[in-house]
């Protein structure tokens, strides 16, 4: 299922919600590596990310039956429960909110060598550093977009902003991302 599937969306939603788990672990495998991108994008810890991850999905099983499709895709419902779970997170926890993991965020590649393979290390580490820096609200729209692969839209429904509101706040977040970098730099 990919972005032009909206119709094979709709219908996994529909048997979804008369409880046919199958449709629903397709949505799970189409979305789960996403939105677990975003989740460890703001956490410290791997299995933090998974556990949260476990959590979205519950929550959206369990409130399929009131879902209703606004003309935007189910992955801006995901993460809108992902962003909410990670408010609830943070209120209830003793981590640091400044720290930004972003460490494994793709697939390793297995024909990447030793030498590739340090230096994708080296430029996570050195991303998840200048996230660090970012405002949160910088720090979550970059995230939506580029790691959780949302459109203006999908993300404005994640934020509670508008789609220009989002488009504003992308510009400035990549403008003070580059500003950081440029200071690095130097």
């Amino acid at each position: 299922m990919n972005r032009g599937d909206e119709v094979d969306e709709i219908q996994l939603l529909n048997r979804a919600r008369k409880g046919d788990s199958q449709a629903f672990g397709e949505l799970y495998e189409h979305y789960a590596p996403r939105v677990f991108r975003f989740l460890f994008a703001h956490l410290d810890n791997r299995l933090d990310a998974e556990d949260l991850l476990t959590e979205v999905f519950l929550r959206a099983w369990r409130s399929l039956p009131a879902y209703q499709e606004r003309g935007l895709p189910f992955a801006a419902y995901l993460f809108r429960i992902a962003r909410n779970l990670l408010t609830d997170y943070y209120r209830q926890s003793v981590h640091s909110r400044g720290q930004v993991s972003i460490e494994d965020l793709s697939l390793q590649d297995t024909e990447m060598g030793p030498g590739d393979q340090t230096s994708a290390g080296f430029a996570r580490s050195e991303l998840r550093q200048h996230l660090a820096q970012l405002r949160e609200d910088y720090r979550s729209v970059l995230v939506l977009r580029f790691l959780g692969e949302l459109s203006p839209e999908e993300t404005a429904q994640v934020m509670g902003r508008s789609p220009g509101a989002v488009r504003v706040l992308q510009h400035r977040a990549l403008s003070a991302l580059r500003s950081i970098m440029e200071e690095e730099a130097e």
